[in-house]
């Protein structure tokens, strides 16, 4: 028949998927035997630096060191969309999410600098009532602290700093961005930039060792603002404070004042200057690598900021004893090649075998998959930093034109029903109406061509082209019977979503539909348009589903549907959706209540809910029972709870629900709420102006109410729960409405022209195939 013709096609061309291969999709390698702790851990900070930086000159104590570690890109998203250099070193601190106040953070000072007629120390007594007789001062905690307060992060400054004090580590910052134009030096006080302060200080503002003075810098008329680093005096510097017991960040500070001065650079100065800020971090790295042990010593390569030019992933390195090279992932993550800034603190206490605090949200790097040579590791780390800049790019026009077309359809749609066109004009509607359906998988596919290389124009043609031949190929399907044409569109996107994330959700990242590694949401499972798009399309294909099988049979079939992309979404180890299985649960219960046959009551509402929440316990609960660096954010959260951490926990679903909120008025998506309202008005005017066509499908397709209906449920709810606010039913309107559009010009036409004023007894029913 031609609706299994459909549904085995469907779920053919979703099976091309299975075959992408990525390092991502690797399983990691088992932890490290247990060996003697390092006693000394290096923090070399490269900041503004991506892993396409690396390869503009020659850089051989650099390379050497990152192709004998273990590697990845580094997500230094904390709160803003742009990390500050601030903000990154607070977040590395933090462990957690964290701010930078972005005017005078970077005022960390040597206790006994001048800081106007004061020495810091007496100014940061002063401030804060404690006295300081050595080491660095944060004169700018006060604004630190206040600032992060008022955020829904529950950071705790100084976190990774308080727990090395605690262990008895002691603890230095070597680095000094400072530099302005010649200009700015006689209307205001110098900029200051040793960020890197915020990196190691507790929760006093101190460290307890370190260099962050002009002693650092040395007169060199060729660098950005006529400074740069004195190597010597760093490495000296460096000496006095490596020893057993130490933690040390040493701040790559030519590459700061380099980043900076590009607004005062020609486009070549600037090149050139970066070359020139690259090759003497090569030659700080040779002189630091001196005096480390590489078979004893751990040495961490983080880049805490993205590029004032673009955001991007940074660069992110690990070399300890025992550890392989190849790809570092981390339990928020669950991706080789890919970790995050607030991965860096709980690393720098994992190794060090120190316990991690409650506070912090990271988890420590581990080796991944090996990801080949060292050459093809970087060249994977260069392309998915590249593939993420193009889909960051692309959101805002995917979504718009997503938009665009829903109006488009619903225009369409009130001008051929409303004129009493020619069937002609009404195929074509119902062609439109598909390609629409088309585009939602079309976006996905596209990941499996390196569109970031080809262009813009390339992409969009390749959309376009996916959606148009789509949408032909289930026309064609549903020349007997229409409905085929749906069964086809809305099975091809509910199996590329499932087999997708059953292979590692490839087509998810860096998808403009999925999610990206610079946003930071999520790096695996399902996201929140990708969970939209599913069940929408799962609850709509299960309604015809279960009409054209017919009978017990096919409710069974579509009820089995709707439980299979449930499954899927809901899995910890497949899409790990703690939203869609509070949505997801309650809407299979109602649906499948309807399809049998039964009528929904209160107490059935309410049962649906309970087994919503009896369903997340329980996958929590196996989320929790797996090894920690496998857990999602669900076992997170558990983990939260089961340690005290209710205050967290409770930030987290505020902090949820106030980004849910923001999106009715920021969002593109949030044009879809007209759309709605809109569509509503349209329906009630067919009702009451046409209502022949709405008896028509009303009677062809029983099971229509309850595809509706359960629609209704997964988007109030899917809304509500997930933090991606108007985007959820804004994307299941987006396939709602082109269904809604092909059955109403495409149902009454099956058999033959309906009249408007046809009553419901002389409405067709399609035909269900005899068992």
């Amino acid at each position: 028949m031609n609706w299994k013709r459909a549904a085995v096609g469907a779920f053919m061309g979703a099976g091309l998927i299975a075959g992408v291969v990525s390092p991502a999709a690797a399983a990691p390698h088992a932890p490290v035997a247990d060996q003697a702790r390092p006693q000394r851990l290096l923090i070399i900070s490269l900041p503004d630096v991506v892993w396409g930086n690396l390869g503009i000159t020659r850089l051989p104590n650099l390379n050497r060191l990152l192709d004998d570690s273990a590697i990845a890109d580094l997500t230094t998203r904390a709160v803003r969309r742009s990390t500050k250099l601030g903000d990154g070193y607070i977040t590395l601190g933090s462990g957690t999410r964290a701010i930078g106040d972005g005017v005078t953070d970077g005022n960390g000072f040597e206790v006994g600098e001048p800081f106007g007629r004061d020495s810091a120390g007496e100014v940061f007594q002063q401030r804060t009532g404690r006295t300081v007789t050595h080491g660095l001062v944060q004169l700018d905690l006060a604004s630190i602290l206040d600032k992060n307060g008022a955020l829904l992060f529950d950071a705790k400054i100084g976190a990774l700093g308080d727990a090395l004090a605690a262990a008895k580590y002691s603890r230095a910052v070597i680095g000094n961005g400072d530099g302005d134009d010649p200009d700015t030096l006689t209307t205001g006080a110098p900029t200051r930039r040793r960020y890197a302060v915020n990196a190691l200080m507790g929760s006093a503002g101190t460290v307890p060792a370190g260099s962050v003075g002009p002693e650092l810098l040395q007169r060199d008329t060729n660098a950005p603002f006529g400074q740069r680093f004195d190597m010597q005096q760093v490495e000296q510097s460096f000496q006095a404070v490596w020893k057993p017991r130490s933690v040390v960040l040493v701040e790559a500070s030519d590459l700061v004042r380099a980043d900076v001065n590009r607004a005062n650079a020609t486009p070549a100065r600037r090149n050139a200057q970066l070359r020139q800020a690259l090759q003497r971090t090569d030659e700080l790295v040779g002189r630091l690598l001196r005096h480390v042990n590489l078979k004893r010593d751990v040495v961490m390569v983080v880049g805490p900021a993205n590029p004032k030019r673009a955001v991007g992933l940074t660069v992110a390195g690990l070399h300890a004893p025992g550890l392989s090279p190849g790809l570092l992932r981390s339990a928020t993550t669950r991706r080789s090649g890919f970790v995050q800034l607030v991965d860096v603190a709980p690393t720098v206490l994992a190794q060090l075998g120190i316990d991690r605090p409650q506070s912090m949200e990271g988890r420590p790097f581990e080796r991944g998959a090996t990801g080949g040579s060292a050459a093809d590791r970087r060249s994977f780390l260069i392309a998915a930093n590249r593939a993420a800049v193009f889909r960051d790019e692309r959101v805002g026009e995917a979504a718009a034109v997503f938009v665009i077309a829903q109006l488009a359809l619903l225009v369409l749609t009130a001008w051929v029903l409303l004129r009493r066109t020619t069937s002609r004009a009404r195929w074509l509607l119902a062609w439109f109406a598909v390609a629409v359906l088309g585009f939602v998988p079309a976006i996905y596919l596209a990941r499996l061509l390196p569109f970031y290389r080809y262009g813009t124009v390339a992409y969009w043609a390749f959309v376009v082209l996916v959606s148009t031949v789509l949408a032909g190929l289930w026309m064609r399907v549903g020349r007997r019977n229409p409905l085929d044409a749906l069964l086809g569109a809305l099975g091809l996107t509910v199996a590329v979503l499932i087999v997708d994330v059953l292979a590692g959700a490839p087509l998810q990242l860096n998808s403009a539909f999925g999610y990206s590694p610079t946003v930071a949401g999520r790096f695996a499972g399902y996201g929140n348009l990708a969970f939209s798009a599913l069940a929408a399309s799962a609850v709509l294909l299960t309604a015809l589903v279960a009409h054209r099988v017919g009978g017990r049979r096919g409710a069974w079939c579509g009820i089995a549907v709707l439980a299979v992309a449930m499954v899927a979404d809901a899995m910890p180890f497949w899409g790990g959706d703690v939203g869609g299985v509070l949505s997801m649960v309650p809407t299979l219960a109602i649906m499948a209540w309807l399809l049998l046959g039964f009528r929904v009551r209160v107490r059935t509402a309410v049962a649906a809910a309970a087994a919503a929440v009896v369903a997340v316990v329980a996958l929590g609960l196996l989320d929790l029972s797996r090894p920690a660096d496998e857990r999602t954010h669900l076992g997170r959260l558990f983990e939260q709870l089961g340690g005290g951490g209710e205050s967290n926990a409770s930030t987290t679903i505020h902090r949820k629900l106030a980004s849910n909120l923001s999106t009715l008025f920021t969002s593109v998506w949030a044009w879809t709420v007209p759309i709605a309202v809109v569509v509503l008005i349209f329906m009630a005017y067919l009702v009451h102006s046409a209502p022949g066509r709405v008896v028509a499908v009303k009677a062809a397709i029983p099971e229509w109410r309850a595809g509706c209906i359960g629609l209704a449920v997964v988007a109030v709810l899917g809304f509500g729960l997930n933090d991606s606010g108007i985007a959820v039913p804004g994307v299941m309107l987006g396939v709602f409405l082109p269904v809604l559009v092909y059955v109403l010009v495409r149902v009454p036409d099956a058999e033959t022209p309906v009249d408007d004023h046809v009553t419901a007894t002389r409405a067709p029913r399609l035909p269900v195939p005899t068992p």
